[in-house]
């Protein structure tokens, strides 16, 4: 009779690599439930005939502040039977103390989009984000009020003649969160201030 060769555990276990899975998920858990709507947030920086310009929040990077960036991502549609090449695209984006008072400094940020940008008639582009903000980000709810202020610059390209243009669109808007139960995105609804 042939004996059985007994190869014996491993000296860190099951458990030692099972333990980081959990804590990794109440970290992640944590982390969502501090912010839910401030990594889904859409502010409409221009909507008109021609152009639409959103830019949606996906992500705080060091939300408690003093400083941190946001990250997302800026989509332009143009109506336009033109195509529009955009040469400038900033927003600057404040929270406000009240739908009318001054800004409060939780939140105070520059976004901007690589330019020029080239968008064909009848499409819509999607480019990314960065920016840093000062303030701090976790004292925010999803019905504050936010001023708004663009600086876009444009050119219409048709597709037979010169170039329109340039235009620019500075309007400051105070934009105020809702929550839509239709969409996952805390989405600000906007008037000209």
């Amino acid at each position: 009779m042939q004996s059985a060769t007994v190869i014996p555990r491993a000296p860190w276990g099951r458990k030692r690599f099972l333990t980081p899975l959990p804590i990794l998920s109440v970290v992640l858990m944590v982390t969502a439930m501090a912010a839910p709507g401030l990594l889904h947030m859409t502010v409409t920086i221009l909507n008109d005939t021609n152009l639409t310009i959103t830019a949606q929040v996906q992500n705080v990077v060091h939300p408690s502040g003093p400083t941190g960036k946001i990250l997302g991502i800026v989509t332009v549609t143009n109506h336009a039977s033109t195509a529009t090449r955009i040469t400038v695209a900033t927003a600057r984006i404040q929270s406000l103390a009240s739908a009318t008072g001054p800004p409060d400094g939780r939140l105070d940020t520059n976004i901007t989009i690589a330019v020029p940008l080239l968008v064909p008639a009848g499409a819509k582009v999607t480019v990314s984000f960065s920016g840093p903000f000062s303030g701090n980000v976790l004292k925010l709810t999803t019905t504050d009020s936010f001023l708004i202020t663009p600086v876009i610059t444009w050119t219409s390209i048709p597709s037979s003649g010169s170039p329109q243009g340039p235009f620019t669109y500075s309007q400051v808007k105070i934009c105020t969160g809702q929550t839509s139960p239709a969409s996952p995105y805390w989405v600000t609804y906007c008037s000209n201030a």
